[in-house]
């Protein structure tokens, strides 16, 4: 009998931490909805605001470059050719930072212990 108490006691604390472990991963889970939901937003707010402040930003070299040439056609070929630019250098830069990304260092690496295996096995042969 006290085998089967036991193994009563084991098999109810098991099923408690098992239980516990559920409620814990419930509570993250909807900490984790509440905080992601905020974030997303805040994103989408900020997209929304930068992207309204660089059409005024715009509009407003286009007015001044009009009023400084007065040909409207001048005023949006510059500000299309100040946007083409800005383009270049944001690409420019992206390129550059999937290049650090993708560890070449690393590429050499495996490139050189493949070399040395295909070598080997040229040599065995």
């Amino acid at each position: 009998m006290k085998v089967i108490e036991e193994l009563e006691g084991l098999v109810s604390s098991k099923w408690g931490v098992v239980t516990s472990l559920i409620s814990l991963i419930k509570l993250e889970a909807r900490l984790a909805g509440l905080s992601i939901v905020p974030l997303l937003l805040n994103l989408f707010v900020l997209f929304i605001v930068l992207t309204t402040v660089w059409l005024t930003a715009m509009v407003m070299l286009g007015y001044g470059i009009l009023h400084l040439y007065g040909s409207g056609m001048i005023a949006i070929s510059s500000v299309l050719l100040i946007n083409i630019v800005a383009l270049a250098i944001l690409i420019k830069y992206l390129t550059f930072n999937l290049k650090k990304m993708s560890f070449e260092r690393e590429k050499e690496k495996d490139r050189g212990i493949i070399v040395m295996l295909s070598n080997t096995n040229r040599e065995t042969r």
